[in-house]
């Protein structure tokens, strides 16, 4: 009996730390388009790292990199065209799908799907979709993203990111 429930207990903290991987997700996308920067941040680690493709221009596989908390306020505060504030209330961060989510210990792996749409007047267009590697750490008893790599469907290290979490 003390097995099963044993069991049964570990089943259990998976779930819900799924689901807190999930929920903490579904949060970066609020924040990212109310803009609620404060609550942003403090889903990242102080040691956190952004690593996207740029999704445009002559080489839209193109990678720019922020790593810490102080590189990622200064990318939110150097708002560019396609981040400026006529994202406020218009945009949707949607991430989190087809996610395969691998925890460790303290540490977990995710990968899946994300698009960003803008409501451009009566149209509602597609601005980005991208494939995602996340990385998330345990700290002081809650998830919170320690790396975000995102590439543009097509590039040449999309098949790497999406086994991440194998």
């Amino acid at each position: 009996m003390d097995d099963r429930l044993a069991v049964l207990e570990a089943r259990l903290r998976e779930l819900e730390e799924d689901r807190e991987i999930r929920e903490l997700l579904a949060r970066y996308g609020y924040y990212a388009d109310a803009p609620l920067d404060e609550e942003y941040f403090r889903l990242f680690t102080e040691d956190c790292v952004m690593d996207v493709s740029v999704g445009c221009g002559e080489n839209p596989y193109e990678v720019v990199r922020w790593e810490g908390l102080a590189e990622m306020r200064r990318f939110l505060g150097e708002r560019t065209s396609q981040h400026d504030n006529g994202f406020q209330g218009r945009s949707f961060h949607v991430q989190g799908n087809n996610l395969a989510i691998k925890i460790t210990g303290d540490d977990a792996v995710a990968t899946g799907y994300s698009f960003i749409l803008h409501q451009d007047g009566p149209t509602l267009r597609l601005l980005s979709a991208s494939i995602n590697e996340w990385a998330f750490r345990r700290d002081d008893g809650h998830w919170k993203i320690q790396m975000r790599k995102r590439r543009m469907a097509g590039a040449p290290d999309a098949k790497e990111v999406l086994r991440a979490a194998e």
